[in-house]
């Protein structure tokens, strides 16, 4: 792929969730942690490179993780300690469980960037703003084929 300059360009992948994510995941909602990642963004911005929205339909199935006391475990993450209390398998917890409900991976278009090379806060947020438009727009228009018509009906994308 060729970055907007025409140079050649290897391809990266960040997933900007972390263990703040893995910490919200829940079996029953749709959760990415968003809003306070934006250095992706401004590296993309600063480097010329367009930001593509992915989402993983089914990945808060694989395990069980232990809910509430959200700020305590946030601030757990924040020191470096992952807050995740997890389980899979019966016969084995640390192994995905076998629910059979598989993984969709869902790849959006592009979110085409500029380059600036020192961009502001106002800047770097609108073009974060733009990614998380993208990221629910593909969560929406593919719901319907993971969850079936009933449950997408409700199933709402909950960007932290």
């Amino acid at each position: 792929m060729k970055k907007k300059d025409g140079k050649q360009r290897n391809h990266l992948a960040l997933p900007p969730g972390g263990f703040e994510e893995a910490t919200l995941t829940c079996r029953n909602k749709d959760r990415v942690y968003i809003k306070k990642r934006t250095g992706f963004v401004k590296l993309a911005l600063q480097h010329g490179y367009n930001i593509v929205p992915v989402y993983t339909f089914g990945e808060n199935q694989t395990y069980d993780n232990i809910q509430g006391m959200w700020n305590f475990r946030l601030w757990l993450n924040k020191l470096g300690i992952p807050a995740i209390v997890v389980f899979g398998s019966w016969f084995f917890p640390i192994l995905p469980k076998r629910d059979n409900c598989g993984l969709r991976i869902v790849v959006g278009e592009p979110v085409v960037l500029p380059t600036i090379s020192n961009p502001s806060r106002e800047e770097v947020k609108h073009w974060h703003d733009k990614y998380i438009t993208a990221l629910t727009r593909i969560f929406e228009e593919h719901k319907e084929e993971y969850y079936g018509p009933e449950i997408a009906k409700t199933q709402k994308l909950e960007v932290w």
